[in-house]
């Protein structure tokens, strides 16, 4: 008798880009409550964009990226570490864009 394939749980490519793209907004958000919940979140904006800080500190919130990744794969749950990578790809393209414009 065959045995039955069953994909390992939480391996799924959703998984692994809402996740990949959940960090970083929330290693963005930390950042502002942890330092600057004083002024009003839009102000924050703002002041990261005059100070042309914005850029480089969606970068460096990408980071928590790597963990979730490395997470994934020492676990063998490949495809979600697919969909972190796939997240982090979108993140990178968004600031190159924004670079450019």
């Amino acid at each position: 008798m065959e045995e039955e394939y069953k994909e390992p749980k939480f391996d799924t490519w959703t998984l692994g880009t809402s996740l990949g793209i959940m960090a970083p907004l929330a290693a963005f958000l930390t950042y502002y409550f942890l330092y600057n919940s004083r002024i009003p979140f839009v102000r924050f904006i703002d002041n990261l964009r005059l100070g042309e800080i914005f850029l480089p500190l969606i970068s460096l919130c990408v980071v928590p990226n790597l963990l979730i990744f490395f997470i994934f794969i020492w676990t063998k749950k490949d495809k979600s570490a697919k969909g972190v990578i796939l997240a982090t790809i979108i993140y990178a393209l968004y600031v190159a864009v924004m670079k450019i414009i």
